[in-house]
């Protein structure tokens, strides 16, 4: 009996590392991808100023990835107004609270059942090959290790958001 307690625990406690290891590669990935989400408001402006809010909004569908932007997001402040973060579907109702949109690859299939890509007013980042042709304006991608983005200036022009060129020169320009 104690031989398969080891040989069960010698089998085990790899996986467990392993999986451990990938949830944290997964959290501070999120976590980089929450301050460049930051930085991106900072550095924008929302044309269309009608509605009235006492927060800057960040929303996702991904409930693990608005759990770490709020911890890394804490007491951050957009405009002047506090950052709140919130989980959402992807539904006219909850989507007209937000700023801006993260769609991860977890939450893809939702967004390709919507359409999002006529929303205004919304700064809308994923981070799948095809996601500015499927209606986003900012892509976060991998090159050498790092979170880079590419960013389609028109897509948000045409969402009554100017992002600053400063931003712009920072990623990769698609001109659709």
């Amino acid at each position: 009996m104690q031989k398969i307690k080891r040989v069960f625990l010698g089998l085990t406690l790899p996986l467990l590392l392993i999986q451990s290891q990938s949830v944290n590669a997964i959290d501070t990935e999120y976590a980089l991808k929450a301050g460049f989400l930051f930085n991106f408001a900072r550095y924008s402006e929302w044309t269309d100023t009608s509605n009235a809010v006492d927060h800057f909004v960040l929303c996702s569908p991904d409930r693990d990835f608005i759990d770490i932007a709020s911890t890394v997001l804490s007491n951050r402040k957009v405009n002047n107004l506090p950052i709140s973060t919130k989980t959402v579907s992807l539904t006219d109702a909850d989507l007209s609270q937000c700023q801006v949109l993260f769609i991860t690859s977890d939450t893809l299939n939702q967004w390709l059942n919507s359409t999002l890509g006529k929303l205004n007013n919304i700064m809308i980042v994923g981070e799948t090959e095809d996601f500015i042709t499927q209606g986003g304006q900012i892509r976060f991608f991998l090159s050498s290790g790092k979170i880079r983005f590419e960013v389609s200036p028109e897509k948000l022009t045409a969402a009554q958001i100017t992002m600053s060129s400063k931003v712009l020169r920072l990623g990769r320009v698609v001109e659709l």
